[in-house]
């Protein structure tokens, strides 16, 4: 009779950190179960039989609510497998809530799925969006399929997981990796699977059949983690970081059961707590005014943050620090703070872009000077006579639901020159840039007339003397030049993923035949 398959979630504890998680779940005295054919033990963690919070609910439903007794139980716990010189412990039930972010290898699974996963064998492919507004974003196909028929971009987004068939039987039929190594198989392959897993964590192989991953990788030394936290230190006092720091669950990271947050309470867990309906900086800034404290990584490492589900039930806590999200540039190289890791920019994925930017050129009209005081509005106002037409938000309402979209923020008719500004201190506002400008280049240059029909209307409003013959047929591309203005900082002064979108725009628009240029007010 063949063996059932059992759900195994595999997490990997760092060497150093090995006798932490041990004086936390190894206390003498504790529940431990000795395995009898591995090395290692078994941690239960027992559940009391209690009443869901929707019973109550239901009950006042019913004529007769007395006769509804409900209750369950949810047990949990962890098997600690010693293989060699690693220490595996695979979570059961919701027992991986005991397990700290800083005990864990961060990459382990995923390391393992990418060099298990064939390029052209994957399921699903979740990315951190580390660009922008810090988001998850999962991608699922139907089948086995290529990666480049996923939208992730590997030089915009840190991977968080992978899914697919592996290529080693071993692992049965699918795997799936982020922080943890999940696949469906027979109990008594487990020592096997995990000496496997221990040499597919260690190679490079995968850097081979996955050329576009590994632009960013977690850092592992100490000393160069001390003198980060040493800078986001400095950059707290100066009040830098507070003006771009993200708060972000690092559980969606985990990828573990669904734990999706109706409510935050900063601070202690009180019996009646203030919640909060969104993950914000200013919450935890607010707590620590009200102690009296300043931002800081002490402070953050200090800082609890509780997840309520949708009946104010907690879910689990993290400290502040886990839940920062930071793009902190130091010593020339460009590094991210995310989920209580951080993760180093690969020094020739840096180059590229970098030598990428210094290709991009500048128009052929010269703008004026920002004075860093005005806002993007008043700025682009400066064009709104002679030579120039301004359009800044002159939206132009097309396509379904009455959708708004930006033409441009102003024009150089004679050049034929599309601009548009933006202020560029973060990587946000370059985001909005760059997302302006591919929306223009979409639809202005589409075969379908309709938008420009609804741009000649905007012309008559707001320009009604300019002739706008131009709009009666699809212009080709590379007949206007699309050229971002970055408000305040020059192309190598940007954050480094604001660098990447700046690159990458100007890449895939230049091989469609646009013609693209930046320049810096």
């Amino acid at each position: 009779m063949e063996e059932a398959k059992t759900r195994l979630t595999i997490y990997l504890i760092r060497p150093d950190q090995v006798g932490a998680f041990e004086e936390e779940h190894k206390k003498p005295g504790g529940d431990i179960r000795a395995l009898v054919d591995l090395d290692g033990e078994f941690l239960p963690f027992p559940s009391a039989a209690s009443e869901p919070p929707w019973v109550a609910v239901i009950r006042s439903a019913l004529k007769d609510p007395t006769e509804l007794a409900l209750t369950g139980q949810s047990p949990a716990g962890l098997l600690v497998v010693r293989r060699q010189a690693n220490t595996f412990v695979m979570s059961f039930g919701h027992a991986w809530q005991k397990l700290k972010e800083q005990w864990l290898e961060p990459d382990f699974g995923l390391r393992v799925a990418l060099n298990a996963i064939a390029p052209n064998k994957l399921i699903e492919i979740r990315a951190e969006q580390v660009f922008a507004l810090w988001h998850v974003a999962s991608e699922r196909a139907p089948r086995a399929s290529f990666v480049d028929q996923f939208g992730v971009e590997f030089d915009r987004d840190l991977l968080a997981s992978l899914e697919g068939i592996p290529s080693d039987k071993l692992f049965g039929d699918h795997i799936r990796g982020g922080t943890n190594l999940r696949l469906d198989l027979p109990f008594s392959k487990l020592p096997d699977i995990l000496d496997q897993a221990a040499t597919l964590f260690q190679s490079p192989a995968y850097k081979a059949r996955w050329p576009e991953v590994g632009n960013v990788s977690p850092v592992k030394d100490s000393q160069l983690i001390e003198k980060l936290e040493a800078q986001l230190d400095t950059e707290f006092v100066s009040g830098q970081a507070q003006a771009r720091l993200v708060l972000f669950t690092p559980a969606q990271r985990r990828d573990e059961e669904s734990q999706l947050a109706h409510y935050y309470v900063f601070g202690r867990m009180l019996k009646n707590p203030s919640t909060a309906p969104y993950l914000m900086p200013g919450s935890w800034m607010g707590l620590l005014a009200e102690k009296g404290l300043k931002p800081s990584v002490e402070t953050a490492k200090s800082s609890r943050i509780h997840l309520l589900d949708e009946a104010k039930e907690k879910i689990k806590d993290y400290s502040v620090f886990d839940c920062l999200c930071y793009e902190l540039p130091f010593e020339g190289r460009a590094y991210i703070l995310s989920s209580g890791v951080w993760y180093e920019v690969a020094a020739d994925f840096q180059k590229r872009v970098n030598q990428g930017l210094a290709k991009i050129p500048q128009p052929n009209v010269a703008l004026f000077p920002w004075d860093g005081i005005e806002t993007e509005g008043k700025y682009n106002l400066g064009y709104a006579a002679g030579a120039f037409l301004h359009f800044d938000s002159a939206d132009v309402i097309f396509g379904g639901g009455a959708s708004r979209f930006e033409f441009c923020d102003f024009l150089h008719q004679e050049s034929k020159t599309l601009f548009f500004a933006k202020i560029a201190s973060k990587s946000s506002g370059m985001s909005h840039l760059v997302e302006q400008v591919r929306r223009t280049a979409e639809l202005l240059f589409s075969s379908d007339q309709a938008y420009r029909k609804a741009l000649k209307k905007v012309y008559k409003k707001y320009h009604p003397a300019v002739d706008v013959g131009w709009l009666d047929s699809r212009p080709r591309n590379g007949d206007w030049n699309l050229c971002m203005v970055s408000l305040g900082r020059a192309a190598n002064k940007l954050p480094f993923f604001a660098k990447c979108a700046l690159w990458r725009t100007y890449r895939d628009l230049t091989e469609r035949g646009h013609v693209i240029s930046f320049v810096a007010v």
